[in-house]
């Protein structure tokens, strides 16, 4: 006898975990099936958080809203998984020169900022209300959570598993009301959504080891974590494409900050997908009716993640308008 479902989630990334904790929260039936690809966009996640970004130093987009519960949803699931993923840290940014300090002091004297910036000095800047996920963890903890449920299962999706019948998908062995697809950069071999515009970003990220320790975030073109003792997560690289390129530049720029040999344990890369005006990708299928997607995360899966899942549950199952800027209407599909 098929099982039914509420919700079928396809895609257990940063957007996949998000949908299911705000779907498991709800009390609505789901299931997960995932891939489990090595060179998933997870992999190589720092999963920093932070409200002033980029090299424009610009406000994170739609920092209030994405902020607001950002922080509570990720302790909610601590409290579930029984392990700590969320880790609160200032940001401590290294100047590079005088038009830098200018550029923070003009930043600085903007009411907009005044809540992110912290202190201001000659040489460095200090920037409040971040952090990070363990993004690994989190995927990790995640998954065995909801196996334990019977909630999760390691599927790859096909093609040729799909059928629309009356606008409407269905799936071999899954009978749900409703399918959700967080595939991210895989999406492009789906036949639904084929003709969204996802661009792939690689990226590289290292771990490494030393014996000093830090209490905070440390910026300067590359972010260091000291993730636990002795352990640094460094990176990450930005290349258009798919290639795995980069981490050795890590590793020498990291040391030359650091001022401080390290030692490499691990290069972690992954693939993730952005949209052509990096906002996330959120909607249902224009012409199938239980279709729905959540893309497009780019580098900020971990503070927009919870806010797409949000938006799309209420769109769901409130009927409530999806946030304009992130609705998949805004491109032609």
């Amino acid at each position: 006898m098929v099982k039914k479902y509420d919700y079928l989630i396809i895609g257990q990334g940063v957007a996949g975990s998000a949908m299911a904790w705000k779907l498991y929260f709800k009390k609505k039936s789901f299931i997960i099936l995932d891939s489990e690809i090595k060179n998933s966009a997870s992999n190589a996640a720092l999963g920093i958080y932070n409200p002033i970004t980029g090299r424009r130093k610009a406000l994170t987009w739609n920092v209030v809203k994405l902020f607001k519960n950002l922080e509570d949803f990720y302790k909610r699931i601590e409290d579930y998984i029984g392990t700590k993923i969320l880790f609160k840290k200032k940001i401590y940014r290294l100047l590079k020169d005088h038009g830098d300090f200018n550029d923070w002091s003009v930043r600085l004297s903007n009411k907009k900022f005044h809540s992110f910036i912290k202190e201001l000095s000659n040489d460095m800047v200090i920037t409040d209300k971040s952090g990070y996920v363990d993004v690994r963890k989190y995927i990790n903890e995640t998954r065995k959570y909801f196996k334990t449920r019977d909630r999760y299962r390691k599927y790859k999706l096909n093609n040729k598993d799909i059928s629309i019948v009356k606008n409407k998908i269905k799936l071999k062995e899954f009978d749900s009301k409703n399918v959700i697809m967080c595939l991210g950069i895989n999406q492009k071999k789906i036949k639904c959504f084929d003709d969204l515009e996802i661009k792939e970003v690689s990226g590289s990220s290292i771990l490494t080891e030393s014996n000093i320790s830090m209490n905070h975030i440390l910026n300067k073109k590359i972010s260091i974590i000291n993730s636990s003792k002795n352990t640094f997560h460094i990176g990450s690289t930005y290349h258009n494409g798919s290639e795995n390129t980069g981490y050795n530049k890590i590793l020498d720029q990291a040391e030359n900050i650091l001022n401080k040999k390290l030692k490499l344990k691990e290069v972690l890369f992954g693939i993730r997908s952005a949209s052509k005006d990096r906002r996330p990708i959120v909607g249902r299928h224009h012409n199938i009716s239980n279709l729905f997607l959540i893309n497009g995360l780019g580098s900020k899966g971990v503070s927009q993640s919870p806010y797409s899942a949000n938006q799309l549950f209420d769109y769901i199952e409130n009927n409530k308008e999806l946030d304009k800027e992130i609705n998949l209407k805004r491109f032609k599909t």
